[in-house]
């Protein structure tokens, strides 16, 4: 499975912290790391329980992001000249994050630790990559512990081993086709119905007329 580069900014999110060597890698790699301001506490934790090593205790926050509702004066004040307030309460954490990035010149963003703590801000962050294609036109990818989301608008080919699991959430799209996929897809009408494929080969695609969402377990 291809996994993308260094170069691309990270945000990491309050949900359960990255254990699996992908998100984790991904998470020790970045340039350029941007924590919501609920998740810098599982950071320091987690550097905390890894002390010895070396790779854990490098890594950095580029900007703490959000509205300052989960991060305490002593942090507050320990990284004054990164962190970035959000006062406004349209939007949560993430978004904010994700605009802080997008004022940066980013144009293509990982995420990591959207999942896990409480099922209904998982769901709301996995609806939220939609968003954001739609919305800002970036391209983003969101890393857990078990696989890849991959928001998607048109038609698109994906690397993978023959055997992985998929699955393909449809978010409005129409003249949904695929190739080397067990089951063939077709215009779902409901979320589940996509779900549980098979890779059979090397690789698979998918042609389609709008937005859908692909999950790739490692």
């Amino acid at each position: 499975m291809e996994i993308n580069g260094k170069n691309i900014p990270v945000i990491l999110a309050n949900g359960d912290f990255p254990l699996h060597q992908i998100p984790l890698k991904i998470l020790k790699d970045t340039d350029f790391l941007v924590c919501t301001d609920g998740s810098i506490h599982s950071l320091l934790r987690f550097q905390k329980e890894h002390h010895s090593d070396i790779t854990v205790k490098d890594i950095r926050p580029s900007a703490i992001v959000g509205d300052g509702d989960s991060l305490s004066e002593d942090l507050k004040e320990k990284y004054r000249d990164i962190y970035v307030e959000y006062e406004e309460q349209d939007f949560n954490d993430l978004t904010k994050a994700t605009r802080f990035c997008i004022e940066k010149g980013f144009t293509e963003i990982n995420y990591l630790g959207i999942s896990g703590k409480r099922d209904d801000h998982a769901m709301a962050n996995v609806s939220l990559l939609i968003w954001y294609l739609k919305t800002f036109k970036i391209k983003v990818r969101a890393y857990t512990d078990h696989g890849v989301f991959i928001p998607c608008c048109g038609d698109a080919e994906f690397k993978a081993e023959k055997g992985t699991q998929v699955s393909i959430f449809n978010f409005g799209a129409r003249n949904l086709k695929s190739t080397n996929l067990k089951w063939d897809i077709y215009d779902f009408d409901e979320l589940w119905q996509g779900t549980l494929n098979e890779v059979t080969s090397d690789s698979f695609s998918i042609k389609a007329e709008g937005y859908y969402l692909v999950f790739i377990n490692y």
